[in-house]
This record gives structure tokens, C-alpha cells and sequence, in this order.
């Protein structure tokens, strides 16, 4: 199974709601060996990072082409939250509503991501260093000072 890590940060953070951009970094090992990595950003209004983080993972999924081993490496507590402990599983068997008897926030893009995940394996990794993130956090601080 081919390995790949996925990088993901947005330029909101918290709950509170604004707009926003969330760039991913898919890292892979090419036909020469060597690491080469594709992205893209995705802007939204009106959004928050969970709903961000979540967009930002979806369109990295439906890149990847054959199933993978993924290292996905996130800054938002959330989501991160959501995929280690499997709580899109959970909602989907009591029909996309919380512990609480509440409809899931994002319900049809967390279904698209747990369709996506179905043929990978994933490990999380919360607020760990990486070779990209410096590099994600400048090109983010660009556009939240409009410069990007």
C-alpha cells in the first residue's frame, strides 16, 4: 500500500466564524524515490475551521487515486477529534445525529469523508511539526493580512 502524508491548516482559528482559506500539502514518494508533494487551497465565506479543516480533507482524499496509508497531520483539535476517535462512524450508525440527539454539523461532508476513507488507513497526528508547516502558516498569514 502506498504511504502519503497529507498537511492540513486553515487561517481561522476556534469556532468563531469568518472567512477563510484551508491549504493542503499531499507529500508522496515518486517513481524516482524522491518526495514530491501537490496541494491547493480552498477559500470560503462564512465558514469556521472546523468546517475548513473537513472541506481541506475531502478535496485531499479525492486526489488520492489508489488506497493509501495516510499520515494526516492537522491543527484543528476537532477534527482531529472526529477521525481518532471514529465519531463519523458513530453518527452514521444513529443516523447522523450527536450523543446529544442533535444533527451533525457538516453531515454531508463528513459522509463524503468517511466514503473517501473507506479504502485508506489513517493515522492523525494534532499539532505536530512538519516539513511544510512554517512554510503553510507564512503562505496563511498572507491572505489573512490580503496579501495572498
Amino acid at each position: 500500500m502506498k504511504h502519503v502524508a497529507v498537511y492540513i491548516d486553515t487561517s481561522l482559528k476556534g469556532p468563531r466564524r469568518g472567512n477563510g482559506v484551508c491549504q493542503y500539502i499531499i507529500a508522496y514518494e515518486a517513481l524516482n524515490g524522491k518526495t514530491a508533494d501537490t496541494g491547493s487551497r480552498i477559500s470560503r465565506e462564512d465558514t469556521t475551521e472546523n468546517q475548513l479543516t473537513a472541506a481541506g480533507l475531502a478535496a485531499a482524499l479525492l486526489r488520492l487515486k489508489t488506497p493509501c496509508s495516510i499520515s494526516l497531520y492537522l491543527e484543528c483539535p476537532y477534527a482531529a477529534a472526529v477521525l481518532q476517535n471514529g465519531w463519523y462512524q458513530e453518527w452514521r450508525y444513529s443516523g447522523w445525529m450527536t450523543a446529544k440527539g442533535k444533527p451533525v454539523q457538516d453531515a454531508g461532508l463528513w459522509q463524503e469523508i468517511e466514503t473517501l476513507l473507506c479504502p485508506h488507513t489513517i493515522q492523525v497526528f494534532l499539532k505536530q511539526p512538519h516539513p511544510y508547516r512554517e512554510w503553510m502558516r507564512r503562505e496563511l498569514l498572507k491572505y489573512k493580512n490580503g496579501k495572498g
